[in-house]
């Protein structure tokens, strides 16, 4: 596919030349697409004889993202040709060039540039921020046109245009040349030439200025339509380039002046004339014609092949239940991404973000540590103490782009005697609003020292867990190593939760488990785990999902479809029946039946006699459940051997999780509500008269008598998750609805105050 940019600035006539160059390629046979990346919007009008198209931007903002269809912003106009507008928000306010990016991302999404041969970019020249650079950047445009009149503001424009490209460029050139668009401004075809032969640039073609372009535009249709009816000597130079485009052309590097340079060349003064300031400039541009340290900048992923779109097509259905449900946002995106990165303990995480941003990240990482601390005893130093630092973004970063103070951060760190074994840089807000590219600080990795982006951009991309499925793939695709030999009874543990108190327990007893059948573990991902394991984890033979919910099983499609990885179908097992089916399945997929049996016996017996003990003091109870969890069989599977009657069970709608679960036989016969009110529940109460209520929480609101506990988001794992969880209730039942216990307030003053 032959992707064209075409810059300038404007007012130019940009948009005349593009909307003509692409009229006489769809005549020429090409399979065409124009999309205008100006805020005017108006780059496609005449192709679209006068119709003024819906905007990429004004459709996102206007259609919710599920009802959004590619052929609602893609328009057909003259020979064929699609049409597309960008747009912008209104003038002063919001920032353009990050709707282009928007724009784009959007139309990656749809995967839209894949029916056509032949790709134009109408882009807005005089504008260099980030955002309009994107069409320049490796991912788009391999072949670049500069517009330019004779006048001083159009050449500073393409020197700037020059600038931009230079940044991209690092090695393959891909300016065609210069299109001279005539103002019949006096000596202006010398200034053109002039500038040109400064930079190195052919004058692609020369455009005169024509009274047939303004009877064109009065007619709205493009001078190649119009010249079918009444032929005209100017369409042929369109046609020209447009076969020179077809049959390929030379290429060039960006070599811009300085300002300097500029005016002296534009004023008439000579320059670059054995002067030690004109040799200072020079040394400044290298022999390919490069500013020197363009090394530092990294070459752009090359997503053109069928294969990248085919990437690119996986991960964009890897959205979190509220990107799909369009909910309020539950947490930010990148306070979800550097969350799970810094579980890698040997690598270090850079916050491409504001103090602020960095700061609470750092203490809804560290939080977790400090309560594992503090109530457990247990020593996280991952979250404790995480290796995390940013580069402090500021209003000046927002106004001219962060990208040198993240280079510089990124150097400074890998220069260090004790550098990480990796560094992880995630991007917040501000990096993704002003379009820093941050995948650009990749070329300074060296072999030992990896640097790995995850583009997260806070609230841009979603909610906290959209920034959790934004690591797990990012750092996946940049660190696994699909090409390692496999290991003999060997697992992956996946998708522990990071922010639970009882993570690291419930891994020790999955660990047991493993132990007893001499099964060892690779990796944990993501979760307190070096970057040798991630790297390796191709060379597991099978991976266990802790949670096989709504983010567990999107994890799971990930590694299957990217890496042809094989899962156990059973999540970490909570409760008695779960345990023994779970350590059950893992023997017969490793060939450890003796061990399992083993196993699985010394802790029946256990089980089945602390059951008769309960029955005769709950056998009758009633039980009420009101709960986020969707998976409740640990406790349904107890309470019902304990010979309790479940009245009722009211599923909340939880942002990480959706559809009840069970395998439950005898829950067909239980009423089961999902997407519960929680105002129901007083009257539900007051109607079941339930002896035992169930849920995350409790509520003042509550006259009934009856004991409540609290159901964990978490349960711990293992044969007696459920029996320990109902063997409180047994106590609190032989003690009584009327005891004191109730009186908190009192127990309080007693034994506290």
């Amino acid at each position: 596919m032959k992707e064209i940019a075409i810059y300038g600035k404007g007012g130019i006539g940009k948009s005349m030349l593009a909307s003509n160059i692409s009229a006489a390629l769809a005549v020429q046979g090409r399979k065409v697409l124009q999309i205008g990346c100006d805020p005017k919007h108006d780059s496609t009008r005449l192709l679209m004889h006068g119709q003024r198209i819906t905007t990429v931007l004004d459709y996102i903002r206007d259609t919710a993202m599920l009802d959004q269809k590619p052929d609602d912003i893609l328009f057909h106009g003259f020979a064929g040709t699609g049409c597309i507008e960008a747009g912008g928000p209104k003038p002063g306010v919001g920032c353009a060039g990050r709707g282009i990016i928007t724009a784009f991302e959007l139309l990656d999404r749809f995967h839209i540039k894949e029916s056509y041969d032949t790709v134009l970019y109408d882009v807005l020249g005089d504008v260099v921020c980030g955002g309009f650079a994107v069409p320049i950047r490796r991912e788009y445009a391999n072949e670049i046109f500069i517009v330019t009149s004779g006048e001083y503001m159009s050449i500073y424009a393409a020197n700037n245009i020059l600038r931009g490209i230079a940044n991209y460029d690092t090695d393959t050139p891909r300016i065609a040349g210069v299109i001279y668009n005539s103002r019949n401004v006096s000596g202006e075809l010398e200034r053109v030439r002039k500038f040109a032969d400064a930079v190195s640039l052919p004058v692609f073609a020369s455009v005169p200025r024509s009274e047939a372009f303004a009877e064109c535009e009065r007619e709205n249709m493009t001078l190649i339509e119009a010249s079918h009816q009444s032929p005209d000597s100017t369409a042929d130079i369109f046609r020209d380039i447009a076969k020179r485009i077809i049959e390929g052309t030379p290429h060039y590097s960006a070599s811009p002046l300085t300002d300097e340079e500029l005016e002296s060349l534009i004023m008439g003064t000579v320059f670059y004339e054995n002067s030690e300031d004109a040799t200072a400039d020079k040394s400044s541009i290298d022999q390919a014609g490069q500013p020197a340290g363009a090394s530092m900048l990294a070459p752009e992923p090359d997503v053109s092949s069928a294969a990248g779109s085919r990437k690119n097509a996986a991960l964009a259905d890897l959205l979190s239940k509220n990107v799909i449900r369009d909910e309020p946002l539950h947490g930010c995106a990148f306070n979800g991404a550097v969350c799970m990165s810094v579980h890698i303990r040997d690598a270090m995480v850079l916050m491409h973000s504001p103090k602020s941003c960095a700061y609470i990240s750092w203490q809804t990482v560290s939080s977790t540590g400090r309560r594992a601390l503090y109530e457990r005893g247990t020593l996280l130093p991952s979250s404790l103490l995480p290796a995390m630092e940013a580069t402090d973004m500021d209003e000046s970063d927002m106004v001219f782009g962060g990208t040198d103070k993240l280079f510089d951060k990124v150097q400074e760190i890998l220069a260090r005697k004790d550098s990480p074994k990796a560094l992880i840089v995630v991007s917040a807000c501000p990096a993704g609003i002003i379009g820093d590219d941050i995948d650009r600080v990749k070329a300074l990795s060296t072999p030992d020292r990896p640097v790995i982006t995850v583009k997260a951009d806070g609230n841009l991309s979603g909610d906290y867990l959209q920034g959790m499925l934004m690591a797990y793939t990012s750092l996946a695709e940049q660190i696994i190593d699909p090409a390692v030999k496999r290991e003999p009874d060997t697992v992956n543990i996946v998708f522990e939760k990071v922010v639970i108190k009882n993570a690291e327990s419930n891994f020790s007893v999955v660990r047991s488990f493993l132990d007893a059948m001499g099964i060892k573990v690779n990796c944990r991902f993501l979760y307190n785990t070096t970057y040798e394991s991630v790297r390796r984890f191709c060379s597991a033979d099978l991976n266990l999902l802790a949670y096989k919910d709504y983010t567990g099983n999107i994890l799971e499609r990930f590694f299957t479809e990217k890496y042809g990885s094989e899962f156990f179908d059973m999540q970490f097992p909570v409760g008695y029946e779960e345990t023994e089916e779970w350590i059950r399945g893992i023997a017969e997929h490793f060939g450890k039946h003796e061990q399992a049996e083993k196993l699985i016996s010394e802790n029946s017996e256990k089980y089945f006699d602390r059951i008769k003990e309960l029955r005769p003091v709950l056998s009758g109870k009633k039980l009420f459940i009101v709960t986020y969890n969707h998976e409740l069989d640990w406790i349904l599977r107890a309470a019902l051997d304990c010979g309790m009657e479940i009245v009722k069970i009211g599923i909340l709608n939880f942002s990480q999780d959706e559809g009840f679960r069970t395998s439950i036989p005898e829950a067909a016969d239980i009423d089961v509500v999902e997407d519960y009110d929680p105002e129901q529940r007083v009257h539900d109460i007051e109607q079941l008269k339930p002896d035992i209520i169930l849920g995350n929480y409790t509520t003042e609101k509550i006259e009934h008598k009856a004991i409540f506990d609290t159901i964990p988001m978490c349960p711990d794992v293992g044969f007696f998750s459920g029996l320990d969880l109902v063997e409180r209730w047994s106590g609190l039942v032989e003690t009584g609805t009327e005891g004191e216990w109730r009186e908190d307030r009192k127990l309080f003053d007693k034994y506290y105050a």
